[in-house]
């Protein structure tokens, strides 16, 4: 098979497998109004809200199914939320439960466009909610992991052949 043919059979390969593999996932950054910048990544269902006053990293299967955008409509569970919201020079950590009560973390758009991060904050409660409206936003592509690997194997083979020719070549030289 000459050369042209083995990069070609190698190409269709790549190509095949790259159209069969499965849609990228993306990360979408939020900055907000005051500055704090929210991140969602579908692909690893993970999430965190940093700035001046909070700093906390949350998951969500519900993730999987975000769809972004400069306006997005979404109500979402975490299922656990760390980190540290700050209220009058005072750190406080994220909780479910208020005195008997219990309320699940969640993520959802209101009624204006804001994005309302629901958790009780403090033991006992300091504070509820914390609503930060959407100032900008941006989607980074991140490429499915088999694509990456499928681009790693045909660059090793073409390798691989290149040396088998020089190999060839030096001993029908001797």
């Amino acid at each position: 098979m000459t050369k042209l043919y083995k990069t070609a059979a190698i190409a269709l390969a790549a190509g095949t497998m790259a159209a069969a593999a499965p849609a990228s996932a993306a990360i979408f950054e939020y900055e907000m109004n005051d500055g704090d910048i929210l991140t969602i990544d579908t692909e690893a269902q993970t999430g965190s809200w940093v700035g001046d006053d909070i700093n906390v990293s949350f998951n969500s299967a519900e993730f999987a199914s975000f769809e972004g955008g400069a306006s997005p409509s979404f109500s979402f569970t975490l299922t656990d939320m760390t980190g540290f919201r700050t209220i009058n020079g005072v750190d406080y950590d994220p909780t479910t439960q208020n005195g008997t009560s219990f309320h699940p973390w969640m993520m959802k758009t209101t009624s204006t466009g804001a994005i309302n991060l629901w958790s009780w904050w403090g033991d006992p409660v300091i504070a509820g909610d914390y609503v930060r409206g959407i100032a900008d936003y941006r989607v980074v592509d991140v490429p499915a992991p088999g694509i990456v690997g499928l681009l790693a194997l045909a660059l090793a083979a073409l390798g691989f052949g290149r040396r088998r020719r020089k190999i060839k070549g030096a001993v029908a030289a001797a």
